[in-house]
């Protein structure tokens, strides 16, 4: 165990952190954990599919003396204390979190957990058994921001309506480089824990559930319907959206709350003031390193922090659960309309739908997915065509979908054009 002795006061920290993941949010975690914890501590990434990348971006940081790179899982030494960090694709994440807690290093998950309620649970029971530390990584209830709207509502009493807007525009810069999501995972997996981890600080209501979803440009945009307990909640999620946008409103009592993170720190609009939504910002810890510096303390043993409670990790992935059954029946009734009234595959939206499908059955390819995209196209809409009944179920797509891709497989490249 090393002690830490900087400026942010962290206490101490594992021997060893490791990073699993290759995208760039396991790069921007890299970066903040090579600026909190001293050079004696020994930091390596871990990915399979994108080693070589990662290991070009550590030589272009300069930070090839602190970060270690390797394609497979880590290996520590013996005597030490560990942490892992998981920020790799959605997917992957239950069979890397499995691997930490049976290993009995305490591991800290990106969102979502894992892709459905059950195999979450099953992950935390399993760290219960283990008595490994099992942490989720709500970043969004480290943001003094969020703490200062809670505090103003809470103070002026009880939220009578909340409303979330959450929009990524098409293309974005985070961080110093270009922002992507994961085609394959559903913007409502994708956003709703960052979402409900918010909704948290404004209401304990453990009762959660979803009365309406509206789904719109093939699933890239979402309005949906919650109730936490008693409070009605509108939320609105687009990506390939016209400007980046983070929007909570909050009624409460008959004072309206309206935070615009859009921007951070953002500001917070409460009645007729308006506020900065963080001063400190550019003087204290950001978000992102407070977060580490609670999880890597409850690593070696101190006392744990309860934003990074797995059991709000849990509650995010019963209300995707909750929201799945709506959004796969909005989502058939979508398909089978757009391919009545379209004649081919040039429609965004509709490669959007194909997309997320796609890449959620087979991710790794070797074919580019604009090339399988246009495939599945042809072979459901001659599916359809002769198909008596062309409002098909969302099961049903899929299965079209893996039969497109299994044909698809032994065709060639030129076939696919």
């Amino acid at each position: 165990m090393v002690l830490i002795a900087n400026n942010d006061k962290l206490g101490s920290c594992p021997d060893n952190i490791a990073v699993i993941g290759g995208g760039r949010w396991a790069r921007v975690l890299t970066e903040v954990l090579c600026g909190v914890v001293p050079s004696s501590v020994r930091i390596s990434v871990h990915s399979p599919h994108n080693a070589k990348a990662m290991s070009s971006w550590i030589l272009e940081r300069g930070l090839e003396q602190r970060v270690f790179v390797s394609s497979g899982l880590p290996v520590f030494p013996l005597g030490t204390s560990n942490a892992a960090i998981v920020v790799n694709a959605a997917r992957d994440h239950e069979k890397s979190i499995e691997w930490a807690i049976t290993a009995g290093i305490p591991v800290l998950v990106e969102k979502p957990l894992a892709l459905s309620y059950s195999a979450t649970k099953r992950l935390a029971d399993l760290a219960r058994s283990q008595k490994t530390y099992f942490a989720a990584a709500h970043v969004f209830l480290f943001a003094r921001y969020i703490q200062t709207l809670s505090r103003l509502v809470t103070d002026e009493g009880r939220v009578q309506h909340i409303n979330v807007f959450w929009m990524d525009p098409r293309a974005e810069s985070r961080y110093g480089e270009a922002k992507s999501y994961d085609p394959g995972l559903t913007i409502f997996a994708d956003w709703l824990p960052h979402v409900m981890s918010i909704l948290s600080t404004l209401t304990s209501s453990q009762d959660q559930r979803c009365e309406k979803l509206e789904l719109l440009r093939g699933g890239a945009y979402l309005e949906i319907d919650l109730v936490l307990g008693d409070i009605p909640c509108h939320i609105q999620l687009v990506r390939n959206g016209i400007r980046r946008q983070r929007i909570i409103e909050v009624v409460a009592q008959s004072k309206m709350f309206k935070l615009d993170f859009s921007s951070e720190p953002g500001t917070i609009v409460a009645g007729s003031a308006t506020l900065c939504g963080d001063p400190d910002w550019d003087s204290k810890a950001k978000p992102v390193a407070k977060m580490l510096g609670a999880f890597l303390q409850g690593a070696v043993g101190g006392v744990g922090d309860n934003r990074l409670d797995v059991e709000i990790g849990l509650r995010a992935c019963r209300m995707i659960d909750n929201v799945s059954p709506l959004y796969q029946s909005a989502f058939s009734t979508w398909l089978s309309n757009k391919l009545s009234m379209v004649q081919n595959c040039d429609d965004s939206d509709l490669r959007y739908a194909f997309g997320e499908m796609i890449y959620a059955e087979y991710p790794h390819s070797s074919l580019p997915l604009d090339q399988r995209i246009n495939h599945v196209y042809r072979f459901i809409s001659a599916h359809v065509m002769k198909s008596l009944n062309a409002d098909l179920k969302y099961d049903t797509y899929v299965e079209l979908i893996r039969l497109a891709l299994k044909q698809g497989n032994h065709l060639s490249q030129d076939n696919l054009i």
